[in-house]
């Protein structure tokens, strides 16, 4: 089935529904919201129409091999996102990888958690494992907190309300209309938020195996203030490095301590000769150093 043909069975799907008298707020109460969700995990429910409906329930999000506790709160996204859809709607190349590295990790790092759901992965993927999550913005953090308590991690899972750099201190940081694409900026009418070096907190004890990195073009700043750690720890560093991005500043960082770079496409990992992010199609812009 082609798109357009996807489309026009969903659009008849939700307009059969809403001569019926279903509006947005009604999908989101029990008992019709498990039934549009079984609806929509089969995609004949347009996405950014139940995306408009307020959702705030505590579900079991499944992801591969485990599922753990996920309180999707009104004006969380990709919490609602998750809620109707499934993980590989979300990041179908990042989970498995990040399944893989996480399971025998002793530490991992989750720098830029937002409300946690690769956190929450972590620990319910590897039982001995503690990870540090870094998130910057206070509802996204607080989020994070809730749902480590929920579902009883908050004594292997060490938050941090802040954004990573090469400096600590005090920075703006500009708040997108998605905020997980929220980043730091280098002035600009924003919330300030706390900035720290990664090597400033994270023990150097050969511990560090894993680290997740997602900081929308602060990567390269990112990765200085972590120097001291790969050095120690070498952890393998799944990130995202979109255009725009300081590509050839992260390449040559990294390759100086040793790393080889893959980029994540379809469920294959393939290396590659120089990190150019612009080379690679759009939505395909996770990479691997190892």
């Amino acid at each position: 089935m082609n798109n357009f043909e996807a489309g026009d069975r969903q659009s008849r799907l939700w307009r059969a529904l809403h001569s019926l008298g279903v509006r947005r707020d009604h999908i989101v109460r029990p008992p019709l919201r498990s039934i549009v969700r079984l609806i929509a995990r089969r995609d004949l429910v347009p996405l950014h129409l139940l995306m408009g409906a307020s959702l705030d329930v505590v579900f079991r999000m499944q992801f591969p091999e485990v599922s753990f506790r996920y309180h999707a709160a009104p004006g969380d996204g990709l919490g609602a996102r998750l809620f109707w859809q499934d993980w590989q709607h979300w990041e179908p190349d990042a989970v498995p990888q990040f399944a893989r590295l996480a399971k025998n990790a002793p530490r991992i790092l989750d720098v830029g958690a937002h409300t946690g759901i690769y956190s929450l992965y972590a620990c319910a993927l590897n039982p001995r494992t503690e990870v540090f999550s870094f998130e910057p913005l206070p509802n996204p953090y607080s989020r994070l907190v809730e749902n480590c308590k929920l579902n009883a991690f908050d004594s292997r899972c060490k938050t941090f309300q802040a954004a990573v750099s090469d400096t600590a201190g005090r920075a703006r940081f500009h708040i997108a209309e998605d905020p997980t694409m929220s980043r730091l900026v280098e002035s600009g009418d924003e919330l300030e938020v706390s900035v720290l070096r990664l090597d400033d907190v994270v023990p150097l004890d050969g511990k560090t195996q894993f680290v997740k990195m997602d900081v929308e073009g602060h990567e390269y700043q990112a990765l200085l203030g972590l120097e001291n750690v790969i050095a120690d720890s070498h952890p393998v560093i799944l990130f995202e490095c979109n255009p725009g991005g300081r590509g050839h500043d992260i390449d040559r960082l990294l390759r100086r301590h040793g790393y080889q770079l893959l980029h994540l496409d379809g469920g294959r990992m393939t290396p590659i000769s120089e990190l150019v992010p612009e080379r690679f199609p759009h939505g395909s812009h996770n990479f691997l150093a190892q």
